[in-house]
């Protein structure tokens, strides 16, 4: 059995005490270190005195600390233990949860963190479980590693333990500089309650993330990092951009431009290129977009991914009308393959992508291509986007998406570069296109622009170029979450590997 230390913070007089430690009390397993760190202003001598009924050798610590980084270092410079769990307010263990904290500690070498499946505790009563995943390599902020996490006093030592200049990103540095040299591991089953309080369970009610689509911590889930406040998003950056220098991943090297010879034909401009399947309601509208904008050199390349219902129908209709809509019919529903499939089938000079139930407007493809002939290190171009809903009304809570956090280094921690995007076709057949063995049905467009931005620089047109819906039937919808986030840390992974290679090749690194 591991020596056991656990640390409680109290931040405020209402904070239900008792109730949390009693499920310390109640631990199948006995030989435990308690550490109360006590922060309130004022004294509240009861809520002491019943606890040390409970726990006769309890190290209270009236004690008030700038941040959760000094406070967690304190905790660390105080246990005399080998795991120190960190139990945070509002929180109930099961009886169990620290004698399996203290198996996976000594079953698994020295983990740098233990984490756990939990419950979530409603104010009416309902119980929800939060089942999460095993660590696979995620390096973002938003993934779920729960409330209650303990640490190896020697893997924490190791890395430095928790650097107290940060205010809001503490706990994703500390587990950054954990994971690059002790695993972080996950112990099946719940092993304890989080008691959510009305305000909070508001919150987890918002719209936000369920138009949103995609899994990960904060109100509008993964793309919670669209709508932090300045300083906590230069916060993360920071300790994101610490971890790339670290493993040798973070690119400082001069682009390339992109370079045609005086040989190199194309016509059109730009071929538009629209994958779909049943998507009769959506893709005229997708296609009227692009026939309704001020620029009309282009072509209409839609591909067919086996519909049943009547989208040829529709696309065919267009096609009578106007001979720069081409169709292409793919049995194969794989979404790389299809985005593939329209590359190779265009002549023209730029490729720009429109999803089959998202609009244009009508500067869309004249501000893209324009941006694009005037800065020729661009080997990609993107634009700000708006939302809006199945009629194609705008969702004004979300705003205009810039995307501004986006940088060659910051987009791999950033779960997408935004839309509309606009590229050298020359350059997606150089980076060998869309993967379709690792990302046939997700991600592939995240992947190809992380190797487009090894290269070339990705440039932000600062204009709405794209109309992003959102709707029931979206495709998003319907994804599994664990795909979605398998395939974006796969992507990352991938990157990592070739950011290492490219700084080697270049001479960067010590």
């Amino acid at each position: 059995m591991a020596k056991v230390s656990i640390l409680y913070p109290i931040f405020r007089n209402q904070q239900d005490v008792l109730r949390d430690l009693k499920t310390i009390h109640n631990q199948t397993e006995k030989d435990v270190d308690l550490l109360v760190l006590d922060q309130r202003s004022g004294k509240n001598k009861d809520s002491k005195s019943r606890v040390l009924q409970l726990f006769p050798k309890v190290n209270w610590i009236e004690k008030q600390f700038k941040n959760i980084a000094e406070m967690m270092n304190f905790g660390f410079s105080r246990a005399a233990s080998d795991l120190l769990i960190y139990m945070p307010p509002n929180i109930g263990l099961k009886p169990n949860l620290v004698q399996a904290y203290s198996d996976a500690f000594q079953s698994s070498g020295m983990p740098g963190m233990i984490f756990a499946d939990y419950a979530e505790v409603l104010p009416d009563g309902k119980i929800e479980e939060k089942r999460l995943r095993d660590y696979d390599g995620d390096i973002t902020e938003r993934g779920n590693f729960g409330y209650v996490k303990g640490y190896s006093l020697k893997a924490a030592k190791a890395v430095g333990y928790y650097d107290e200049q940060f205010n809001r990103a503490e706990e994703y540095d500390f587990r950054l500089k954990l994971s690059e040299h002790h695993d972080l591991i996950r112990v099946p089953d719940v092993r304890y309650d989080v008691f959510i309080s009305p305000e909070k369970a508001s919150e987890k009610m918002s719209v936000g993330a369920s138009k949103l689509f995609y899994p990960g911590e904060g109100k509008y889930g993964g793309f919670s990092y669209l709508f932090y406040d300045k300083d906590e998003e230069q916060e993360i950056e920071r300790a994101f951009y610490n971890y790339l220098k670290r493993i040798g991943a973070y690119l400082t090297h001069e682009n390339e431009a992109v370079v045609y010879g005086p040989d190199e034909k194309q016509s059109p401009m730009v071929s538009v290129i629209i994958p779909v399947y049943n998507r009769a309601a959506f893709i005229g509208k997708a296609i009227d977009s692009v026939l309704n904008g001020k620029f009309q050199d282009f072509d209409i390349i839609v591909v067919d991914n086996g519909s049943t219902d009547n989208t040829i129908e529709v696309v065919e209709s267009y096609i009578r009308k106007d001979p720069r809509v081409r169709l292409i019919k793919n049995k194969e529903n794989v979404i790389a393959l299809s985005l593939n499939l329209a590359v190779n089938a265009s002549t023209a000079k730029y490729i720009s992508q429109l999803d089959s139930d998202d609009e244009y407007t009508p500067i869309t493809l004249e501000a893209m291509t324009g941006h694009l002939e005037n800065n020729p290190k661009c080997g990609l171009a993107i634009s700000y986007y708006e939302l809006i809903d199945e009629v194609g009304n705008l969702l004004e809570e979300f705003g205009i998406i810039k995307h501004l956090e986006y940088n060659r280094n910051n987009i791999l921690r950033v779960d997408g570069a935004g839309a509309v995007r606009t590229w050298h076709r020359k350059v997606m057949l150089e980076m060998g296109g869309f993967n379709v063995e690792h990302f046939g049905h997700y991600g592939e467009d995240y992947d190809l622009v992380l190797k487009v931005s090894e290269k070339y620089d990705v440039c932000r047109v600062q204009e709405v170029c794209y109309r992003y819906r959102r709707h029931a039937d979206n495709t998003d919808i319907k994804r599994e979450p664990e795909i979605k986030i398998y395939n974006k840390t796969l992507a990352r992974k991938m990157a990592i590997r070739r950011r290492i290679a490219l700084n080697q090749k270049l001479g960067l690194l010590k």
